[in-house]
């Protein structure tokens, strides 16, 4: 097997995490969070790094990530950097596990300026266990480990009362067999605060590079998207209704996109949440729920 078909195979892999089951339990600073289902493969595509839309939290995956621009946490770092703005010091740390020994670890910071925030974060993804072969047998050659890092730092500031500008700077890292990648990307955001209490975002999301691995350059899946959000819809009563709509293209591939996701609060203790998704061929639907009780929160999502 050759490293370009190794690397074929794990951006497959990578693919398919975002069609399995996220439950994630916050409690204070600490986000912890356990990925395992069937293995479902999607299409490959024709980009690498597929590690890089992965949604980086249950809340994301269960609404398709339309809330992103809006979460004021960390982990928006990874999704879109205006939503990454608080008004407080926001630490998180998510570990990762998933079907035959993958694991993930994010690592996320965010500290509240003046106009906007601050953020720094690690997502790292490692996929043991990998049997090289150069002709069918029942002994490898080896076995090898596939390494993924993304190292970021972001800003999210205000330049007017409605409008919002983030951007996102990403060092990243792929490693397999005795070759290795190296390359930056940029992510950068904008958020206007519309009338009739309308969110709109315009976003790109990784414009760089990558080094060659095995004299073929990883091609980064470069993606534009407008995203528009209706946050609380009833506010008076018990019930709190936030939906919203992404639409995008992958201009790598050229394959179009749209999700839409929503969340029911129901006295901000109990939320229900779900989305569709429709990218190229492929339709993909999700649910979950929130439950928070003062400084604790569980959070759960299923992708199908």
């Amino acid at each position: 097997m050759s490293i370009r078909e190794l690397s074929s195979n794990m951006n497959r892999i990578l693919k398919i995490f975002r069609r399995i089951p996220i439950i994630r339990g916050q409690f204070l600073i600490f986000i912890f969070i356990i990925l395992c289902s069937d293995i479902i493969y999607a299409d490959a595509g024709n980009s690498g790094m597929a590690f890089l839309k992965i949604p980086s939290s249950a809340r994301s995956a269960a609404t398709m990530t339309v809330f992103s621009q809006m979460s004021g946490a960390p982990s928006s770092l990874f999704e879109n950097p205006v939503g990454i703005k608080t008004d407080h010091p926001y630490f998180t740390f998510s570990h990762n596990v998933w079907f035959a020994d993958v694991s993930g670890d994010v690592i996320a910071l965010s500290l509240p300026s003046k106009k906007g925030a601050f953020a720094c974060g690690l997502n790292f993804v490692r996929i043991p266990g990998i049997e090289v072969r150069d002709k069918p047998s029942n002994d490898p050659l080896n076995t090898i480990e596939a390494q993924y890092l993304t190292a970021a730092v972001g800003y999210s500031h205000s330049i007017f009362n409605k409008l919002e500008l983030g951007g996102t700077i990403k060092y990243l890292y792929e490693s397999l067999y005795t070759e290795c990648g190296r390359g930056a990307a940029l992510d950068v955001g904008v958020q206007w605060n519309a009338p009739s209490s309308l969110d709109i975002s315009l976003l790109i999301r990784n414009l760089g590079f990558m080094s060659a691995l095995y004299e073929e350059k990883t091609v980064l899946p470069l993606i534009f998207q407008i995203g528009i959000v209706r946050p609380e819809i009833f506010v008076e009563g018990p019930l709190n209704v936030s939906v919203g709509l992404n639409l995008g293209s992958n201009l790598t591939t050229g394959e179009s996109k749209a999700q839409v996701g929503a969340e029911i609060g129901i006295k901000k203790i109990l939320f229900i949440r779900g989305g569709f998704e429709h990218i190229g061929s492929i339709n993909r639907s999700s649910l979950g729920f929130g439950l928070k009780v003062k400084r604790f929160q569980l959070d759960y999502a299923l992708l199908f």
